[in-house]
């Protein structure tokens, strides 16, 4: 009974979607360009004679990939900017937009969650957007970056979802077709200035999303791909690697490097100084990445020749390894995000998960503290003398 209650509450939802949604590649008002990437992923096929893990293996996060992909250009486009509706959770200028067109039809688009939840933010957000001083028109071309997940502050989503889409713009777009501005989810963090500097943006282009609440917008660039921890592009690190110029050298580094998140508010492991100690002895040097320049994390990750770490956002700069570092990853039993296996075997690393007893009741897993078992310590060791 639950079942047909619940089939037939969501009916008309389904039409109220099919209606009043505009889909990216057939809207008469916008020019689409289909993905047709052929940039081919990397495996760590050639590497043998590996030390077997006595874990299990691991089930990983998995979703369904975006149906529709590609590159679609609005003229006139409007964007609604949404605060999170449990903005407390957030960073103040967290936002997300629904893109509509000049009608204020919206735009089919991934990454907005179920039509209940678009329309509680629309409910939401609704006043700020009725105030005339929150509207702003930008003429000339403007790409919307990210747009994926509410965190404008991590340094993960930053790289995959922000930077990566300027490159896929890059791919899709003739020379003269290409942004004037960028609309980016930031902070206005030192190390966010770092990273677009480094890719070749100007602080002059950057428009930050919490600026505005409607924006109207004269030829409106969104690209549509598969962002966040789970389907990765088999291109992502390539394309990291060319917006940032970063060209990955042979052999592979030989420090031994142990990635601490003592100072970090969540995801710690809370034996780590049982850990820590006997990597110390094995010669690795410990490190917390807050404070480090984008250089110094790129120069201390290419220098390794293992990087051991909590499950965290640090393991981005993976893309910096030289291939054949070896990686070993702890991961809470709740969050098994596959992001940092496939970044690893794109970038032809070696790498070992080991999925972690989470220590407090949050079921999402990304707030709780973990423990690294004596057995896995044990495995871990093994791990480091066959390598080092």
């Amino acid at each position: 009974m639950k079942k047909l209650i619940k089939s037939l509450l969501q009916k008309p939802l389904i039409l109220l979607k099919d209606v009043w949604f505009v889909s990216p590649e057939k809207c008469k008002f916008s020019v689409w360009y289909r993905d047709e990437l052929v940039v081919q992923g990397s495996e760590n096929s050639n590497y043998k004679h590996i030390p077997e893990l006595s874990s299990e293996p691991v089930v990983w996060k998995s979703y369904s990939p975006v149906e529709l992909s590609g590159v679609c250009v609005l003229p006139s486009g409007k964007l609604l900017m949404c605060k999170p509706l449990n903005h407390l959770q957030h960073h103040p200028d967290s936002r997300k937009a629904i893109v509509c067109t000049k009608s204020y039809r919206p735009l089919e688009y991934p990454h907005l969650q179920s039509l209940t939840y678009f329309l509680g933010l629309i409910r939401s957000n609704f006043s700020h957007w009725t105030k005339k001083e929150n509207s702003v028109t930008i003429f000339g071309k403007v790409a919307l970056l990210g747009n994926s997940v509410w965190e404008n502050t991590n340094y993960y989503h930053f790289w995959s979802d922000v930077i990566v889409d300027i490159w896929y713009i890059k791919q899709h777009l003739p020379a003269n077709h290409q942004p004037d501005y960028y609309l980016v989810p930031h902070s206005n963090t030192p190390w966010q200035w770092d990273v677009m500097n480094l890719c070749g943006i100007q602080e002059s282009q950057v428009i930050p999303y919490a600026k505005h609440d409607v924006v109207t917008v004269g030829e409106l660039i969104i690209p549509i791909r598969d962002k966040g921890s789970v389907n990765l592009p088999p291109w992502l690190c390539h394309a990291i690697h060319e917006m940032s110029g970063w060209l990955p050298r042979s052999p592979k580094g030989k420090r031994l490097i142990f990635v601490s998140r003592a100072d970090a508010s969540r995801r710690r492991v809370a034996n780590e100084s049982i850990l820590r100690d006997l990597l110390y002895e094995k010669g690795f040097e410990v490190h917390t990445l807050n404070g480090l320049s984008l250089a110094e994390q790129q120069q201390l990750f290419s220098s390794a020749s293992i990087i051991c770490a909590p499950h965290g956002a640090s393991l981005t700069n993976l893309v910096w390894c030289n291939p054949g570092a070896v990686v070993i990853d702890f991961l809470s039993e709740k969050h098994l995000n596959p992001c940092f296996k496939i970044l690893a075997e794109q970038n032809k690393l070696i790498y070992y998960p080991y999925i972690c007893r989470q220590v407090e009741s949050d079921d999402s897993g990304i707030t709780g503290d973990i423990v690294v078992s004596n057995d896995q310590v044990e495995s871990v060791l093994k791990i480091v003398n066959f390598f080092a």
